[in-house]
């Protein structure tokens, strides 16, 4: 009996080796394989939403360009420079001695800070001419795109001795400030 004895022991202890054995080697895989199965089902329900977000992102892009739309509506562009001479060019008024009679641009004064960001370059145009070619200018600035401040308006009647010129000649000295936000060095990194 002891013979039987000892084999049954041998026996008992092989299978609980065996099963120690299984349990050791199957248990950290059998973990692993419940945090996958975690991780496959969050994946799964992201990819179910992709869909949804991707309506939502179509949404909201068009949202942004209707907004971005209202924006160039009513808003005016500040631009990274002054741009005088595209000023100038958008406000000249052909002289053609009839209603305009004489016009000058000048830089009055270096740029001013008007803010952290803008800069206002105050120009002066001076403008020999009738009421309605001023008044041709003073709409032009109203409809330029970017932003321009009227900073003053002078009008006097001209003093010429030209008889047909001194009936409609009118002299006026408009003021401007060119709203502008120069790119900061620091920020662009040069």
């Amino acid at each position: 009996m002891t013979q039987v004895r000892a084999q049954r022991w041998a026996l008992s202890l092989s299978v609980a080796a065996a099963i120690a054995l299984v349990w050791w080697s199957a248990w950290p895989n059998w973990q692993e394989g419940t945090s996958r199965q975690i991780r496959a089902a969050e994946l799964a329900s992201k990819v179910s939403g992709l869909g949804t977000a991707e309506a939502e992102l179509t949404t909201a892009t068009e949202r942004l360009a209707v907004a971005r739309r209202t924006r160039d509506e009513k808003c005016r562009q500040i631009p990274a420079i002054a741009d005088v001479a595209g000023l100038m060019q958008s406000l000249s008024l052909p002289v053609d001695g009839q209603r305009v009679f004489d016009q000058t641009f000048a830089v009055v004064d270096r740029p001013q800070k008007g803010s952290a960001q803008f800069e206002l370059l105050p120009l002066r145009m001076d403008l020999d001419a009738d009421f309605n070619s001023i008044w041709t200018v003073l709409d032009r600035v109203e409809n330029l795109p970017r932003l321009v401040r009227v900073s003053g308006l002078d009008i006097n009647l001209g003093e010429d001795t030209d008889p047909d010129r001194a009936r409609c000649a009118l002299e006026a000295s408009l003021s401007l400030d060119l709203v502008y936000a120069p790119i900061n060095e620091k920020e662009t990194g040069r």
